[in-house]
């Protein structure tokens, strides 16, 4: 019988002992990466005042069945190149001198922007972007002030992607 072959590598020079304490090491890692995720990053998508905010869908209902009475109705043209927004819009009772655009994005407030859309001649208005928008984004057009506050909005959405052109209306 052959004398058995002794190994003279040492054990930290030899592939499989780093190859299984990497297995749970990544594990370990990856955990503390998702443990740092939670902790620091905000949940933009949840609401802290969800009783506010509840309380305040009637409102938010008035302002559609308002603008539904009035038959209000809004197409929006975006001018990406240029920083361009205009906008034709029916069935206001009186023209205001200016109306806010909100671009509302789905998952993250930041990207929330507000314009303001000053009218140029009868039911046109005209607006300027100062921002590139190339995501998807829900549109809500109002008199300006506090969306709480306002008679009538119109709701719609966007995506820059597939158009530039947009149409709202009451929900």
């Amino acid at each position: 019988m052959p004398a058995p072959i002794e190994d003279t590598v040492p054990w930290y020079k030899q592939f499989y002992p780093w190859f299984l304490i990497a297995l749970p090491g990544s594990v370990v890692i990856a955990c503390a990466i998702t443990i740092y995720l939670a902790v620091t990053a905000d949940d933009s998508v949840v609401s802290d005042n969800y009783y506010k905010d509840g309380l305040k869908i009637n409102q938010r209902l008035e302002q559609d069945e308002r603008a539904k009475a009035l038959g209000l109705a809004a197409q929006i043209e975006f001018d990406l190149e240029v920083g361009d927004i205009l906008m034709d819009i029916t069935g206001l009772v009186q023209d205001p001198d200016q109306l806010q655009l909100e671009f509302i994005h789905p998952t993250n407030h930041e990207y929330d922007r507000v314009v303001v859309l000053h009218r140029l001649q009868g039911n046109r208005y005209r607006g300027d972007l100062e921002y590139q928008l190339t995501f998807r984004q829900y549109l809500r057009l109002s008199p300006v002030g506090d969306i709480n506050e306002v008679d009538w909005r119109l709701n719609g959405d966007i995506n820059f992607k597939e158009s530039k052109i947009a149409k709202l209306g009451a929900q």
